[in-house]
């Protein structure tokens, strides 16, 4: 579980983030449609990125600044993402710096990655995670908290 609400985070973020593209640009096969509006070397600073499933934020993306690396990939920078469940739950995923790769569909970070949500956290040196497979990796060492239904009502 910890695996994929880490992944979705980062997912819906990266996928909703530069979406918007005019009718008049042509696509690359392999290159995500709004990387043609910013070249190589580009920088957006303060970036809030926000993701509405049926009139309501579902997720919210904020980073301190995004670069084009390539046609094909992007880093960002002091990552903080957050999941809105429909019962009101929050999951949170940070991390310092992570790059996504649209050829190859991943979310890779070498830096400190966490995630909390009220039923767990989790906190290790880096996340992998596939949009392809949708599934993602935390890398060790992890530590890992899980709470039951007493601690959570303390």
């Amino acid at each position: 579980m910890k695996r994929s609400l880490i992944g979705l985070s980062l997912f819906c973020a990266l996928s909703g983030m530069l979406g918007a593209q005019s009718a008049n640009v042509n696509k690359a096969q392999d290159e995500f449609p709004g990387l043609q509006l910013l070249p190589p070397g580009s920088k957006v600073k303060g970036l809030s990125l926000p993701r509405y499933e049926d009139h309501r934020v579902s997720a919210l993306l904020q980073a301190d600044e995004l670069e084009v690396v390539s046609r094909r990939e992007i880093s960002l920078t002091n990552i903080r993402a957050a999941l809105y469940a429909e019962s009101g739950e929050i999951t949170s995923v940070s991390c310092d710096k992570a790059g996504y790769d649209f050829k190859k569909k991943a979310v890779v970070s070498q830096s400190a990655a966490a995630v909390k949500h009220p039923n767990f956290s989790a906190a290790g040196e880096g996340v992998t995670f596939s949009t392809a497979g949708r599934v993602g990796l935390i890398k060790g060492p992890v530590r890992t908290t899980i709470r039951s239904a007493k601690q959570k009502s303390k």
